[in-house]
């Protein structure tokens, strides 16, 4: 169905000219003269029925309203430009993007993927870590990989049960005895920001003083960050188990008292339901609910 819109022109020098705040810097952009820029904005101006841009000295600059409408405008040109990468070529674009946690791309996916390009040589995927577990939409993504199942206009694929238990690099252990669980307050422990009330759960999972206070408590922002503290040996932490298991069988890290295991969580992959799945795409989510923890 056709709808009544600003031509697309227009629409593209009013974005250029709120994102330089500038008539002239948005004429030399897109190579056109500053009046071309300006009939364009009379354009936008008339169709949204608002002034857009008021004059301060030479220059004319965007109004607040001016920037948020181009910022709206600018999430739907993102939108535009996604589809066509994605409906390129019949909808059969050759590259496969997906975004993973950064924890789960380096100790879990990563040392997978050569296991990947043997079965699928041809296969040509492109990778982007996502610092937070939280789920958000990513442009251009065709697979994103989170532990939230439910999203409207997703399908969902899971491939990946894993439970956090306490862990301790050998490093550390040589300098602190933990054979029993009251042992945890005599040694330092490492908290993640971005997955708070961990060790509260472990505490009460052992039916220990949650107000009792550790020997030090280091806090980093990302899981990344804190799994390398621990296995320089800063401190404990708790950790996933599964994710980790190349870190645990060759011994750079050692589970402590495994069968307190708490927060447990299940990774999915998670296709827009716009996105036409190549074989590359179906190839990669049989492959990943085929591996072993």
């Amino acid at each position: 169905m056709m709808r009544n819109l600003p031509p697309l022109p227009s629409l593209r020098a009013f974005l250029v000219a709120c994102h330089s705040q500038s008539y002239t810097e948005a004429a030399q952009t897109l190579c056109v003269t500053h009046g071309a820029i300006s009939r364009h904005i009379q354009v936008i101006e008339k169709w949204f029925g608002v002034t857009l841009f008021n004059k301060q000295g030479l220059r004319r600059v965007p109004t607040p309203y001016a920037l948020t409408l181009a910022q709206e405008l600018s999430d739907v040109f993102d939108k535009l430009n996604d589809i066509g990468f994605r409906y390129g070529n019949g909808g059969k674009n050759d590259i496969l993007n997906i975004s993973v946690p950064t924890t789960l791309c380096l100790k879990w996916l990563i040392p997978r993927m050569e296991n990947f390009y043997l079965q699928y040589p041809n296969a040509n995927i492109q990778i982007a870590s996502a610092n937070s577990e939280r789920f958000h939409l990513i442009s251009h993504d065709d697979l994103i990989i989170r532990p939230q199942p439910q999203q409207q206009e997703y399908s969902s694929v899971v491939f990946l049960a894993d439970k956090h238990c306490l862990i301790a690099s050998e490093k550390l252990l040589k300098r602190y005895s933990v054979t029993r669980f009251e042992d945890v307050f005599d040694c330092p422990v490492i908290d993640t920001l971005t997955r708070p009330g961990h060790w509260q759960q472990w505490l009460m999972a052992t039916h220990l003083n949650t107000q009792r206070s550790f020997l030090r408590h280091y806090r980093f922002d990302h899981f990344h960050i804190s799994l390398q503290a621990i296995i320089e040996g800063l401190g404990l932490g708790i950790g996933p188990v599964s994710i980790l298991s190349n870190e645990i069988n060759n011994g750079t890290l050692k589970v402590l008292f495994p069968d307190i295991q708490i927060a447990p969580i299940s990774y999915y992959a998670l296709t827009p339901l716009g996105v036409q799945k190549n074989k590359t795409h179906l190839d990669f989510e049989q492959w990943l609910t085929q591996q072993k923890y």
